[in-house]
């Protein structure tokens, strides 16, 4: 199927690719993978799912067409194609409360190929330090916390503006995503300033839902708009590596039932690594991580403490992806453990996350070992705050730049918030290849 879609797609791109144009960027990115989870907790029952998945990716961008009336200017013209789907040897996934809110999202979850990017990208728009891109795009806002166009894209518009003050970069975007059966206006802007030892960043954006809101983590809503304001900074030396990025969530919602609420939230998130060379091993890298959100404290405010922004990065495909192989947690939500919008168990939200991690290289291969620990920043019923603990082992061997294999295994052990401790168990192995 994908080279019956893919093929005259490019034959007729190339065929329209203007005479002006001076190259032809294709590249490709396929993963497959097998994945096996056991005893996943949903509620009082322990679920196990069997998970063939493939993934993959065929891009053609035509850069630098010329345009005659402003011949300053240039233009990229883009087209990405995405399949993400399930082999005949999986049970069903959208039935599977883990795996449904993943599938649920794509245009298509069966591996019939959809458009993840489709973009017209303007160099020197208007003005010579000015680059537009017009279309469906990919772009991460930060470390991703509160935006991400993951497998989808963001439609909408974005102006890059170089040197606005000294070395000061600012970018301006307006997107229009689309959330389960509405668009919702994402626009706002961000700022770079390079200072002599690392890159600080600064954002302020709105999430406005006007046409039929739903549900919230502590409200129903007829329509909402959130405000999110961050600062960013990364640092990046010979040996120390460190991220961090603080965001304070504010707006206000019109209730279903009648009536105002409002939002007061915040989110930070801590990454640091050091590298040095070990004996046996060489040149390796132990990671530190601790991150935290706020969450409500009871149930009958007016004002939602609880940190959810709808379009924070946290799937890769069919599959969470974050902090932890199985939690796959965001600073906000996990893995559905319950039937509750953020997937913890009930009267839970906000989440506290640490992780100690290390990579150790042998040869080609390297051998990457994980902690995490999860535990809600408030429970409204009062009782415990402890969520799990897990325990990921990942061997990745690289034969070269183009292609890697690698393997999995996790553990994943419930805590003091779940009926059951029984430990849920992840085995997976997978086969990525790009050009």
């Amino acid at each position: 199927m994908k080279r019956r879609v893919y093929l005259p797609a490019l034959c007729l791109l190339l065929a329209a690719a203007p005479a002006g144009a001076t190259k032809l960027d294709l590249f490709s990115d396929v993963e497959v993978s097998a994945v096996n989870y056991q005893h996943l907790p949903y509620g009082n029952t322990l679920r196990s799912q069997a998970l063939y998945t493939e993934n993959a990716q065929l891009g053609f961008v035509i850069k630098n067409i010329k345009l005659e009336k402003v011949p300053e200017a240039t233009m990229d013209v883009g087209i990405v194609l995405q399949s993400i789907g399930t082999g005949a040897s999986s049970n069903t996934v959208s039935g599977n409360p883990q795996f449904a809110d993943a599938s649920a999202r794509l245009p298509h979850s069966d591996g019939t190929p959809y458009v993840r990017n489709a973009y017209v990208k303007i160099y020197k728009f208007m003005r010579p330090n000015i680059t537009a891109t017009f279309g469906r795009q990919d772009f991460t806002l930060g470390q991703g916390i509160t935006l991400s166009g993951s497998d989808l894209g963001l439609p909408g518009g974005r102006l890059e503006m170089a040197e606005l003050y000294h070395n000061i970069k600012g970018d301006l975007f307006f997107f229009r995503p689309f959330s389960g059966d509405r668009y919702i206006k994402v626009y706002g802007g961000t700022a770079y300033y390079p200072a002599s030892e690392g890159l600080w960043q600064a954002y302020h954006f709105w999430e406005a839902d006007d046409t039929a809101g739903g549900q919230d983590i502590l409200f129903n809503t007829a329509s909402k708009t959130k405000k999110f304001t961050g600062l960013r900074y990364v640092l990046t030396q010979s040996q120390l590596s460190f991220d961090g990025e603080a965001v304070v969530q504010r707006g206000s919602a019109k209730l279903a039932a009648g009536g105002t609420g409002k939002y007061e939230a915040h989110a930070f998130m801590l990454k640091g690594a050091w590298t040095q060379d070990i004996s046996f091993f060489g040149k390796s890298k132990v990671r530190l991580g601790y991150g935290r959100s706020s969450g409500n404290p009871g149930t009958g405010s007016s004002t939602d403490k609880a940190f959810f922004p709808a379009f924070g990065s946290k799937y890769n495909g069919l599959e969470r992806k974050g902090y932890g192989a199985i939690a796959g947690a965001s600073l906000y939500d996990m893995v559905k453990t319950s039937s509750t919008l953020n997937g913890l168990p009930y009267g839970m939200s906000g989440l506290n996350i640490i992780n100690i991690g290390a990579d150790l290289p042998y040869k080609k291969m390297i051998v990457s070992a994980d902690l995490y620990k999860f535990r809600a920043s408030k429970n409204s019923s009062g009782g415990t705050l402890q969520i799990a603990s897990e325990f990921d082992l990942k061997a990745t061997y690289a034969f070269g730049d183009n292609l890697s294999v690698n393997a999995v295994y996790a553990i994943f052990t419930p805590l003091g918030a779940y009926p059951s401790s029984k430990q849920a168990k992840l085995i997976s192995g997978a086969v990525a290849a790009r050009f």
